[in-house]
C-alpha cells in the first residue's frame, strides 16, 4: 500500500486507539520540574499532529520528525546537552530535564510515537504499574521478557567529527559511574507513553528516550530495571563526549531480539 493511503489510515486509527486511553485510569497528570524555555520553542501540548509532509516516495515528516517507509526508521535532529555528569535521560526536549539529558531536541515525543504507530512498531505498554482514579495501584504482575521481546528497539546517534561521519549507539557515551562499563545498546524498549485528560504525557514532560525507567517516557532502558527502580547510575564518558551544541541525528528502528531468559 502506498504512503498516499497508508498516512491517514493510519492516523485514523491511531487517533482512535489512543482515544480510548482517555477514558481509561491511568497515571495522574506527570508534574516534572521544567527547565526554562526558549521562547523560539513552543512549548508541546500533547495534542497537536501537524500535517503530514511528504519528502519523496519513502519519506515523510510529521513536525520535526522523519518517518523512512523503505528503511522503517524514524529520525529527528538533536544536539548535544551534556558533556559531563549524572544522566537520566538520554534525549529530552527543551521542557524537560535537561541539567540530566545527554541530548536535547525540538522533536515531540507525540509525533515520534505517531511514526513509529506508522511503521507498525511493536510496542510494549504494560511494562509498568498503574494507579486507578482514586491514585490506587492496580493489580501489577511483573511481565516475562518473553512478553516484550518484539517491542526492543535501536537508535543510532549520527554525527561528524573531523570531517568524518560518526556513529554511536551510545554505549561509549553513557557509562556505568562505578565500573565505566558502557549503556547495553539492545536494552532500549518501545514502551510508549500514555495520554491523560487528552494529552501525551511524554509531551508535556519532554521526555523522549529515558534511561532511568519512567512510565511517561515513550522508549526506555530496561537494561538495569529491577521491581520499578534502576539500580545503576549512569554519568557522560568523561573519556568520550562532545562539545555541547554539536549536531547529531537520531535513527530508531526496530528489529526482532532473542528474548532473555
Amino acid at each position: 500500500m502506498s504512503l498516499k493511503f497508508l498516512i491517514p489510515l493510519i492516523t485514523c486509527a491511531w487517533s482512535l486507539s489512543h482515544a480510548q486511553d482517555v477514558s481509561v485510569a491511568q497515571e495522574t497528570p506527570v508534574q516534572q520540574e521544567q527547565e526554562e524555555t526558549s521562547p523560539e520553542v513552543p512549548l508541546p501540548d500533547g495534542k497537536t499532529v501537524p500535517k503530514f509532509e511528504p519528502l519523496d516516495d519513502h519519506r515523510i515528516k510529521i513536525g520535526n520528525v522523519i518517518v523512512n517507509h523503505k528503511e522503517r526508521t524514524v529520525s529527528f535532529n538533536a544536539q548535544v546537552n551534556m558533556k559531563e555528569g549524572i544522566l537520566e535521560y538520554v534525549c529530552c526536549m527543551p521542557n524537560g530535564k535537561l541539567h540530566e539529558s545527554l541530548l536535547v531536541s525540538e522533536a515531540d515525543p507525540l509525533h515520534i510515537s505517531l511514526g513509529m504507530t506508522l511503521l507498525k512498531f511493536h510496542r510494549f505498554e504494560k511494562f509498568f504499574p498503574v494507579r486507578d482514579e482514586n491514585f490506587e495501584w492496580l493489580p501489577f504482575t511483573e511481565p516475562k521478557p518473553a512478553d516484550y521481546a518484539d517491542a526492543y528497539v535501536q537508535i543510532v546517534m549520527t554525527y561528524t567529527q573531523d570531517g568524518k561521519e560518526q556513529k554511536s549507539d551510545f554505549s561509549d557515551f553513557v557509562v556505568n559511574s562505578q565500573t565505566r562499563k558502557g549503556i547495553d545498546p539492545k536494552d532500549w524498549l518501545y514502551t510508549n507513553s500514555f495520554f491523560y485528560e487528552g494529552a501525551y504525557q511524554a509531551s508535556l514532560s519532554g521526555e523522549i528516550i529515558s534511561i532511568f525507567a519512567s512510565r511517561t517516557s515513550p522508549i526506555n532502558y530496561i537494561g538495569d530495571f529491577h521491581d520499578g527502580v534502576n539500580d545503576t547510575g549512569w554519568i557522560v564518558n568523561p573519556r568520550k563526549n562532545l562539545p555541547v551544541g554539536t549536531n547529531v541525528t537520531v535513527t530508531i528502528s526496530q528489529k526482532t531480539v532473542q528474548p532473555k531468559q
